[in-house]
């Protein structure tokens, strides 16, 4: 079997194909790692501070949900 040679295949957009990664794909993946961070920081600040128990209740929440929507992009090879 021949292989094309890669430097003569034309661009993706000519080919017809989607790139790896969508036009909000990393911004979605740096706005949900900046979110977290920050749920993350203010709950730790927030256990410092001797914050009330629904301060630490909505920082987990944030928190979780956005490493359970990173990993489950990550496992379905949305980077």
């Amino acid at each position: 079997m021949t292989y094309p040679d890669p430097a003569q295949l034309p661009p993706v957009s000519v080919r017809g194909g989607t790139p790896q990664e969508g036009a909000d794909g990393g911004v979605v993946r740096t706005v949900l790692w900046v979110v977290l961070v920050v749920s993350v920081g203010g709950n730790t600040v927030a256990s410092y501070a001797g914050a009330g128990t629904w301060v630490h209740l909505v920082a987990g929440v944030v928190t979780a949900v956005c490493a359970t929507v990173l990993a489950v992009r990550r496992l379905r090879g949305g980077r």
